[in-house]
């Protein structure tokens, strides 16, 4: 069972001289690209390859659509961060501009570490699934890129998704992203971070390198 679909909200976020609006974001710079990808946990390109979901007939149906919101994403290419492993996972929880990434599209992210979740408001999915949980609660707006976040706090999810992701995050990097922080490779933005990758890349060792083609 999916998280709660939260109302729109008009929740301005200024961070990096950009912002979002409504899930429309605000323009970026050169510059601005490169404060991001400065003080960013991670910046990574890569694909989404499946969705992220305790009930395997939840994520069975989401796969087949080859779209999803919380996922595991393969990385091709590092700008920003430290990596021991291929992969890392997506989450968009109480994320007021979420995206939904196609599966085999190239994607810039820009991503904030989730060390931890932590359920302000315990529900099940048997509640959910009986209508007990109306009222949705708006979380706190979320920066993008930035601090890491010790303690990830889910308003409208349920305990069972919580937990899940609890289990995934002990041995897994998991990245808060959004809209305003996840681009196509192959845009203006994308290309703006494709310089800054080529950048860190001659710095790795070829091994490295190979190693997340």
């Amino acid at each position: 069972m999916p998280h709660i679909m939260k109302v729109t909200l008009t929740i301005l976020i200024l961070i990096f001289s950009t912002y979002c609006w409504g899930c429309q974001c605000g323009p970026l710079s050169r510059k601005d690209v490169r404060r991001i990808a400065k003080q960013a946990n991670f910046v990574l390109v890569g694909i989404a390859i499946e969705n992220v979901h305790y009930n395997d007939s939840v994520k069975l149906e989401r796969n087949m659509r080859n779209y999803g919101r919380d996922v595991k994403f393969k990385v091709i290419k590092i700008i920003k961060g430290e990596l021991k492993s291929n992969y890392v996972y997506l989450n968009q929880f109480e994320s007021d501009c979420p995206i939904s990434y196609k599966f085999g599209e190239q994607y810039v992210i820009v991503g904030t570490q989730i060390k931890e979740f932590e359920n302000e408001r315990p529900f099940s999915e048997t509640d959910y699934n009986n209508h007990k949980i109306f009222d949705v609660i708006l979380p706190p707006p979320r920066q993008i890129g930035g601090m890491t976040i010790a303690k990830m706090r889910c308003f409208n999810v349920e305990k069972e998704l919580v937990d899940y992701w609890n289990s995934i995050v002990k041995n897994e990097i998991v990245l808060f992203t959004q809209q305003c922080s996840s681009f196509y490779a192959t845009s203006r933005y994308g290309k703006y971070f494709s310089k800054k990758i080529r950048r860190h890349n001659s710095k790795l060792p070829a091994s490295r390198v190979s190693a997340l083609r």
